[in-house]
């Protein structure tokens, strides 16, 4: 038995007329009226009885019609399914991210837009370091890592797949009654002899290289730095007059009780935000959330 039996009973149940089921179905009368014989000598009973004047199902046929009914809304719906599966319309995606990066507007605008379109998509939102994101990459515990970067990684190359989704300069994050604070622009010898607040430079290996690239005529980060797990540390630590730091610029844009940034004067390294995910492994899930992330790099690129 093929669906396409069940559909051409189905129509003629329906119509109770061969020649309007045979509109309906955009094929002649004579090839429609043998399947539907056909299906009724595999069945072994008859579904239909007819003569010349109309078409009335048999209480066989009756109960028949509810099943096909049944059987083809299923295949539908199973049909229906696997197109937005395959449109990366269903499913679940996990997400690591570092925390910085819900600070500047990219992340959030992406979350955002991705919800709108893909509803049905279940999403498993993970704050994660850069270095632990990348093993949970390679073992399998999420599908797509928001860093900071760019990263060299040796050690795993071919392994993931980047693309940038937001290129920011570093600013100074000082006390506000830091002496500094009064310049519009400092430079990295400004910074000498300082106090340092940073991210711990395990967990975030390309934030601590641009870090370092800033401050590599002056003497480098100093060893004693502060090394904290979280920006918004960094931030509340530089309010309470601890210390300095470099943070991105996005990060200086939401204004902060007792803190002031500052533009770097000297020429700094950009910094990325970039999506990782695992290189050479079929995700529609993740493909359309890609989709969705190349839409939002439009946003400007400081010089």
């Amino acid at each position: 038995m093929e669906l396409r039996h069940l559909r051409y009973f189905v129509a003629v149940a329906e119509e109770l007329h061969f020649r309007r089921a045979a509109t309906r179905l955009h094929i002649s009368q004579p090839p429609l009226s043998q399947q539907i014989r056909a299906l009724e000598g595999e069945l072994g009973v008859p579904l239909l009885e007819r003569n010349r004047r109309r078409v009335e199902l048999t209480p066989a046929g009756a109960s028949f019609l509810a099943s096909a009914r049944e059987i083809l809304a299923a295949v539908d719906r199973a049909a229906g399914t696997a197109r937005r599966v395959a449109g990366g319309e269903l499913g679940s995606l996990s997400i690591g991210f570092v925390g910085s990066a819900m600070l500047s507007p990219t992340l959030p605008a992406i979350l955002r837009d991705f919800r709108a379109r893909y509803p049905d998509v279940e999403l498993d939102l993970r704050e994660l370091p850069t270095t632990e994101q990348l093993d949970a990459l390679i073992a399998g515990r999420i599908d797509i890592g928001v860093i900071r970067g760019p990263l060299t990684i040796p050690a795993n190359a071919g392994i993931f797949d980047f693309i940038a989704i937001q290129r920011e300069r570093l600013v100074v994050a000082l006390p506000d009654t830091h002496p500094l604070a009064t310049k519009p622009r400092l430079r990295a010898a400004d910074l000498r002899g300082e106090t340092f607040v940073i991210l711990r430079r395990r967990e975030s290996p390309g934030l601590f290289a641009s870090l370092a690239s800033v401050m590599s005529d002056v003497g480098g980060i100093p060893d004693d730095a502060l090394e904290v797990t979280e920006m918004q540390t960094i931030v509340g630590l530089v309010a309470s007059g601890y210390g300095v730091s470099l943070v991105p610029a996005s990060v200086g844009e939401r204004e902060r009780k007792g803190v002031t940034f500052r533009p770097l004067a000297d020429p700094s390294p950009m910094l990325e935000l970039q999506v990782a995910w695992r290189a050479g492994e079929l995700s529609a899930v993740r493909d359309a959330f890609l989709r969705v992330a190349a839409a939002e790099q439009s946003a400007s690129t400081p010089t």
